[in-house]
């Protein structure tokens, strides 16, 4: 059995199970934010599926519930956001912020976050800046469970690349990739769900690839067998702009199965369109792009699917399957809070 919830039920129950482990009201916000613009969007891994893990983190002390987040700006285009061990959503959309608002003057604003933690889903961040009229672009490593091509041992986590773009004339532009060849929270969801595993995207302890979620020990890169060479090197734009730039541990320093982690870095850019077109004339030819996908039924540019299943599930409601409804009850009593979904 499936039952849905609406946006407005899992953002007060998120809110309300934030708050009663500590969290403060910027921070809870951020969160339950980021979590529902990924099960809006499908991105079924990084949504509502996290809040027991994010108020567990909370709850230990993993993360820091009521930060003091510091921004510096060290040069003119640039902000560097102390997280304070912070949930790394409200940093990284403070990070975002800073960096559009950089853009605002110089066309161009980057921002590093430090001691950070988990952020979910990289889309977020990015789309924040496209919704504020900027290109949107953000990366960072992650704990090592991707093992390089042609290898056994991990190197490298789904270490996330998003970008995004502003369509005045329809539905942004939004990549949302992960280099290795599924996210990691994709085996636990199947876990939950006893959900097999596409072949070619997992292995065991020995390195051979799995279907079954329970045996998946590392994941391979984008590219698969034959081209994961690819995902491997993507893997390492996100681990020199998230882990060495940032000074923040590299994926090989973290602990990627646990997502537990805190010094963790990540980086955000956001760009002016208006810097070489209008944006009218910016938009025109974005939507150009887009909208010649329609010639090929099926296709879709970066997003397309998403916006889609956003429409859908607004009007209808985000499906809970069995395992995630219980675990999120379970969550809900265990912090004390009502559960009425």
């Amino acid at each position: 059995m499936t039952r849905s919830a609406f946006v407005s039920q899992l953002f007060d129950l998120s809110m309300a199970m934030l708050k009663a482990v500590g969290t403060d009201k910027p921070s809870a916000e951020a969160t339950s934010y980021a979590m529902l613009h990924a099960s809006l969007h499908g991105v079924e891994s990084h949504g509502i599926r996290l809040l027991p893990f994010y108020a567990d983190s909370v709850r230990t002390g993993l993360a820091v519930g009521k930060p003091d987040i510091r921004v510096s700006h060290p040069r003119r285009a640039v902000a560097l956001v102390d997280a304070g061990n912070s949930l790394g959503h409200i940093a990284t959309y403070r990070a975002m912020d800073e960096a559009c608002g950089i853009a605002r003057e110089c066309g161009i604003g980057m921002a590093a976050v430090i001691h950070s933690t988990h952020f979910g889903a990289a889309g977020a961040y990015a789309l924040a800046a496209a919704d504020a009229g900027f290109i949107g672009f953000i990366t960072a490593n992650s704990g090592s469970f991707v093992i390089p091509h042609g290898g056994t041992k991990p190197m490298h986590g789904t270490s996330p690349i998003a970008m995004a773009a502003p369509n005045p004339k329809g539905d942004p532009f939004l990549l949302d990739m992960a280099t290795s060849s599924i996210p990691w929270n994709k085996v636990l969801r199947y876990r939950t769900e006893g959900i097999v595993l596409p072949e070619g995207v997992a292995v065991d302890e020995q390195g051979k690839f799995v279907t079954d979620p329970f045996k998946a020990r590392a994941l391979a890169p984008v590219g698969g067998a034959n081209f994961g060479y690819k995902g491997a090197g993507l893997a390492g734009i996100a681990e020199v702009l998230g882990g060495v730039l940032t000074g923040m541990r590299l994926s090989i320093e973290q602990d990627g199965r646990a997502l537990g982690d805190s010094e963790m870095g990540h980086f955000v850019m956001a760009i002016d369109p208006t810097l070489f077109m209008s944006m009218e004339q910016f938009g025109e030819r974005l939507n150009t792009y887009i909208e010649a996908f329609k010639a090929q039924p099926g296709t879709y540019a970066a997003g397309g699917p998403e916006w889609e299943k956003r429409r859908d599930r607004e009007a209808n409601g985000i499906p809970l399957p069995d395992g995630l409804y219980a675990e999120l009850k379970a969550a809900a009593q265990k912090a004390g809070v009502p559960f009425e979904i």
